[in-house]
């Protein structure tokens, strides 16, 4: 592994570690509500459902351009990004926070939903382009087809972008909504 190899393995970690530092911090000290704590860890277990899926279907399917030392590579690996993806929805739920007038997440909001469904789009799309094929490898499958060619500037190692992890960041930000509006709903404030 080379320096760039480390501070992705590092900085992997860190962010994780630093995620459940802050909100565990930010619950404890009513900086944010009892609802938002409890919507990071409902995040970090929707993620946890594809990241631990992916463990469990094999180098076929994902493999990681070069293996983590110390034991990191399986599943801690794997939690670590469940809990990047539990970060990554409390974005959406901010992103909402800073453009729409409140009140927030009491009833169905096309625009709500937009927002977490756009930056779910988004950041997958970004996440691929940064770290497909200098990290991992998504390998093009029958039924994980590249729906998008390898863009300038991407890995040489890149296949391009597979259908599967598209299709999850826009499923994945609808079923984080609708649990969102269920959370919010039963709210004791």
């Amino acid at each position: 592994m080379n320096t760039l190899d480390y501070f992705f393995l590092i900085g992997d970690f860190s962010v994780a570690i630093i995620l459940i530092i802050g909100f565990v911090f930010a619950n404890k000290n009513n900086w944010i509500s009892s609802e938002y704590y409890r919507l990071f860890w409902v995040g970090c277990v929707i993620g946890a459902s594809w990241e631990f899926t992916f463990l469990f279907l094999g180098d076929e399917f994902l493999h990681s351009v070069k293996v983590w030392p110390y034991g990191l590579n399986g599943w801690p690996r794997k939690l670590s990004h469940s809990i990047w993806d539990g970060g990554i929805f409390m974005v959406g739920i901010y992103l909402c926070k800073k453009y729409l007038k409140g009140p927030l997440f009491t009833l169905f909001n096309k625009n709500e939903l937009m927002i977490m469904l756009s930056w779910g789009i988004f950041q997958e799309l970004l996440v691929e382009y940064l770290f497909n094929g200098r990290v991992w490898i998504y390998e093009p499958l029958p039924w994980n087809p590249i729906i998008i060619p390898k863009l300038p500037g991407s890995a040489l190692l890149s296949p391009g972008y597979t259908l599967i992890p598209q299709a999850i960041w826009i499923i994945a930000p609808i079923i984080f909504y609708f649990i969102c509006l269920k959370i919010m709903k039963n709210r004791t404030i």
